[in-house]
């Protein structure tokens, strides 16, 4: 699996350092480079990436600051000296923490848990009975993906809509889009996504889930079309 990253790290001698071990891994494929989080949180607002190689120490905000502004998930393989950002990156849920002197053999012990975390995400998503857990009002919450009816584009969030409630989470419609099973779920316009087996019939410029009437956009009928036949 060739999995996209961008290292961030503000010493351009380690950056260095860093990408000759990156370079011997096979699966590893460099999108960019920034010594700051200002630019590579930029950069992420238009591109996609599989991987971030992030250092903790960083200029205007730091690595966690820089975590806590993302809007999508991301697989994220933290770069500190400090033992106690351990502990918070175990907290957060990344995928690794790792500590100077680096090596390569440690390097890609992390990079096979990535792609193990990333392959088994995949399996799962093929489950209808799929669980997925979304951050709504400071907690973390499991929500059967077959209880989703749509979802909703927010600005910076989207908003999940159940048969029992509605959640606010942090996202984009594209991250979250990926995260849900295939197949099963669709993008009818640029601001809301369907589960199609709570379709309950359509027309030319709307189709109603479960009672409710939602724009279809006229370059994503032929998708929709394609894809209901399947339900």
């Amino acid at each position: 699996m060739l999995l996209n990253y961008i290292l961030i790290d503000p010493n351009p001698i380690q950056r260095l350092h860093l990408l000759q071990f990156f370079k011997k891994i096979n699966s590893l494929e460099l999108r960019a480079e920034f010594s700051n989080a200002v630019d590579a949180h930029n950069f992420l607002n238009y591109n996609t990436i599989d991987l971030i190689f992030l250092s903790a120490k960083l200029p205007v905000y730091s690595g966690f600051d820089f975590i806590d502004k993302l809007c999508d998930p991301h697989e994220i393989i933290l770069l500190t000296e400090k033992p106690q950002d351990a502990l918070r990156a175990y907290e957060l849920g990344l995928t690794d923490c790792i500590a100077p002197p680096y090596s390569l053999k440690r390097i890609e012990k992390s990079v096979e848990r990535v792609s193990s975390k990333i392959k088994s995400s995949k399996e799962v998503k093929k489950d209808s009975n799929h669980i997925l857990e979304i951050k709504h009002n400071l907690t973390t919450e499991k929500i059967p993906t077959s209880e989703i009816k749509w979802i909703e584009a927010m600005g910076d969030y989207v908003k999940v809509i159940t048969n029992e409630k509605k959640y606010l989470v942090l996202s984009t419609m594209k991250a979250f889009l990926e995260r849900l099973p295939e197949n099963e779920f669709l993008r009818i316009h640029k601001s809301f996504i369907i589960n199609l087996k709570k379709v309950v019939n359509y027309t030319s410029t709307s189709v109603n889930v479960e009672g409710s009437d939602l724009p279809v956009s006229r370059n994503r009928k032929k998708d929709f079309r394609q894809s209901i036949r399947q339900f």
